[in-house]
């Protein structure tokens, strides 16, 4: 009877053991995900540069005398348009009288002097001491008459007035109303055409080259778009920013765009290539992207660099095409996790 129940419990030790590591073997033995994928294209695109600038004058200068002097007359005020040439502003005539009179006064004996020299009558030596008086006289004169009557230097608009007339004007600089040095007694800058700059980093110094064109649009008129070319690219970079300031030159004959404006610039970059991928399949971790592929059943986590977006896809670097790119629970994956592709 005692071997009867000892069978019986040997029976039921084995089974129970049995069972055990069939459950141990069931439980060890993980379930693949089952996930959607698709294939990495290679694909060649311009991708938009973005940049953000700001309106400058194409030219401008603040306008004065290199001689102290009484302001007489400021014939235009500010926002007035003034052709290259015009007369801007009239000094005190008194030093210009007097030089004016020595100068008419060499003028004669110079003009006596030649016509002595072409008879011979005077030597070489006499002429050429008349001759270099009247010169320093008459350079002195034109220096004088420059700086008591301002022109223009070239076309543009008023756009402030320092001293007024009847005031003493003196080339001392003094503090604009936004902190910058300034002298001269008046300032005109040139508007039509404009400048947009913006500062260019050296990651995308290959790709915006001279001439290239420009859109640009201004928040002051969200409807109009200016048209323009890259201009200038400043060969030095900041070592503190790694970047260069980049010039772009439009067309403004209405003068909507002012300097100081803010400006949107977008600029169609140079053609490159790379991998098309479905914007859906990036994973962000900590500041960089990533994409979950597949190889032999198993899941593993790439990075890739975005270069570009086109619609719903993104286009990366770090790829080869015919990737196979997982679509689908992705936030479900653990590297070296086994899936099973649904869409084969």
């Amino acid at each position: 009877m005692k071997i009867k129940y000892a069978f019986i419990l040997g029976i039921t030790i084995l089974m129970f053991a049995s069972c055990k590591t069939k459950n141990d073997n069931d439980e060890s033995k993980e379930v693949a995900l089952a996930i959607s994928t698709v294939l990495s294209k290679e694909t060649t695109f311009n991708d938009v540069l973005e940049f953000s600038g700001s309106c400058y004058a194409n030219k401008e200068a603040n306008i004065g005398s290199t001689i102290p002097g009484k302001i007489e007359k400021i014939y235009y005020r500010p926002g007035q348009y003034v052709r290259k040439g015009a007369l801007l502003v009239s000094m005190s005539s008194e030093m210009l009288l007097m030089t004016e009179v020595e100068y008419r006064t060499l003028e004669k004996d110079y003009e006596r002097v030649s016509r002595l020299k072409e008879k011979g009558s005077i030597s070489e030596q006499d002429y050429d001491h008349v001759k270099a008086k009247y010169d320093a006289t008459k350079a002195k004169y034109d220096m004088v008459k420059s700086n008591t009557e301002i022109l223009a230097p070239f076309d543009g608009i008023v756009s402030d007035i320092f001293v007024q007339e009847g005031e003493n004007f003196s080339f001392i600089p003094s503090l604009d109303k936004n902190f910058s040095l300034q002298s001269g007694i008046m300032k005109i800058m040139q508007l039509n055409p404009i400048l947009v700059k913006f500062s260019l980093n050296e990651k995308l110094i290959s790709q915006v080259k001279q001439n290239m064109a420009v859109e640009v649009r201004c928040d002051a008129w969200p409807e109009k778009v200016w048209n323009g070319k890259v201009s200038l690219i400043y060969p030095g970079f900041n070592a503190m920013t790694r970047s260069t300031e980049v010039e772009v030159t439009l067309s403004n004959p209405g003068t909507d765009l002012k300097p100081g404006m803010f400006a949107r610039l977008y600029i169609q970059g140079i053609e490159q290539a790379g991998c098309s991928i479905p914007l859906t399949s990036i994973v962000n971790r900590k500041g960089k992207e990533y994409i979950w592929t597949v190889d032999n059943n198993t899941a593993h986590l790439i990075e890739v660099q975005r270069l570009a977006m086109s619609g719903e896809d993104a286009i990366v670097s770090g790829i080869d095409p015919g990737t196979v790119v997982i679509v689908t629970r992705k936030s479900q994956l653990v590297e070296g996790m086994p899936v099973k592709i649904l869409n084969k």
